[in-house]
């Protein structure tokens, strides 16, 4: 996946508003860039760009896989059961299928949440809404994943567990993704490489490849204790402070 040279403007009766200058990066098979920067700054102006939901105003997008999009809140339809609502997208794309429908309930016996399918969404925690919201983007089986601040409706210990279970689940079904986030923290323990942007109109400031020192299997909470990760979180604010 990449884009080159990507700009988007608005135009209202006050003239144009322009959001992107000029954006260009690649994103690796397997990886996951976080877009970190000022609020207005236009970083889910450009995951709709590639979602395809609007069309740039110039340069090119190049997309090497079907696009799986996850929103601030989970959307899930308080009365639907909660395995009627991992339906949703199977439904919308005409592949509510036997086979389909035996990948879900694989998924919710690996991250343990097949002991809740009848229940109602109001009746699941905070961070148990987000896993079965991800499980749900995941049924129609993307090779690329637009996470647009999948934490921020949650409080401060469910984001950290839940950054850890997202991660986890990521990595394990091959996933490359592409995260919003105004948490530089949580940019840091999740990404690969981390893309800051200006503020609007949104310019690149720097690309960083995120290299920490960790025994064992990387997790966002083990990111966390690493050496290397405040001489990021340093560099990267004053990038966003200038």
């Amino acid at each position: 996946m990449a884009l080159k040279n990507v700009c988007k403007s608005f135009y209202t009766e006050l003239g144009e508003l322009r959001v992107l200058n000029n954006i260009s990066f690649e994103v690796k098979k397997g990886e996951i860039v976080a877009l970190i920067g000022p609020s207005g700054s236009g970083k889910t102006t450009l995951l709709n760009i590639l979602a395809k939901i609007i069309k740039p105003t110039s340069g090119e997008v190049y997309l090497d896989g079907e696009i799986g999009y996850m929103f601030q809140r989970d959307h899930l339809l308080e009365w639907r059961t909660i395995w009627k609502n991992l339906l949703i997208g199977l439904e919308i794309t005409g592949q509510n299928d036997e086979l389909h429908q035996e990948q879900i309930k694989e998924m919710l016996h690996k991250y343990g949440l097949d002991g809740f399918t009848r229940n109602f969404p109001h009746e699941l925690s905070g961070g148990m809404r987000q896993r079965i919201a991800l499980i749900r983007t995941l049924s129609i089986e993307p090779s690329i994943l637009l996470l647009d601040e999948p934490f921020s409706s949650l409080d401060y210990q469910t984001r950290l567990m839940v950054s850890d279970d997202v991660y986890h689940m990521i990595k394990t079904e091959k996933l490359t993704a592409i995260l919003v986030t105004h948490d530089i923290s949580e940019a840091i323990s999740m990404a690969d490489r981390i893309v800051v942007l200006s503020e609007r109109p949104a310019e690149i400031i720097n690309i960083h490849d995120i290299k920490l020192t960790i025994n064992g299997l990387k997790t966002p909470l083990k990111a966390r204790t690493a050496d290397e990760f405040r001489q990021y979180f340093d560099q990267i604010w004053k990038e966003l402070h200038k």
